[in-house]
């Protein structure tokens, strides 16, 4: 028995939302009215009747598997419910498929996120540079003059200066450090 206060219990009774599995049958729900029905054909494999058109004409559609006509019932229907939506928000409101996505960033938004990256980069340009290894002058290589840094050309003689600047003694030669084998620790 019910209250006289309580609603009957077909006007409790929640109205079927987004996909409704019958047997073979599937039923796509949205404001109280099937919309698309997917049913399985011995020919075309599964056919979908799709109905959200305001006219009473109803579309039929072949299709490989139920996923397929699922899908394709999914963004058609969406399309013509609710033209006023992005294709993705419209497809998550038809199907209840939980929160719509985030709105599309106005021009003033794109324009600060490209002036933010822009500062960010000319930034981890300046780390970058304040973070890079400084050459040790002990272990700066001699080079012969004018290279601009590059390998001592074999049979020529290295560099008479050093690396601070002063000259080398006459015909001393500088000491080039051998070469390790073995990682460094």
């Amino acid at each position: 028995m019910h209250s006289p206060s309580s609603p009957p219990d077909f006007m409790t009774a929640t109205q079927p939302s987004g996909w409704v599995q019958s047997g073979d049958r599937w039923d796509l729900w949205w404001n109280g009215r099937c919309v698309a029905n997917v049913v399985p054909h011995a020919v075309f494999g599964v056919r979908l009747f799709l109905d959200a058109r305001k006219t009473s004409q109803t579309k039929v559609v072949a299709a490989v598997n139920a996923g397929q006509a699922k899908r394709y019932a999914e963004r058609w229907c969406a399309a013509r419910l609710c033209p006023q939506l992005r294709l993705r928000d419209a497809v998550a409101r038809l199907v209840d498929t939980g929160t719509p996505s985030p709105p599309a960033p106005t021009r003033e938004q794109r324009q600060q996120a490209r002036r933010l990256a822009e500062a960010g980069s000319r930034e981890m340009g300046r780390i970058k540079a304040a973070l890079a290894p400084r050459r040790s002058e002990m272990l700066a290589k001699h080079e012969v003059p004018g290279r601009g840094g590059a390998w001592p050309i074999p049979g020529q003689a290295p560099s008479t200066r050093r690396p601070d600047g002063s000259a080398f003694p006459a015909k001393a030669t500088p000491k080039v450090l051998p070469a390790r084998s073995w990682p460094l620790r």
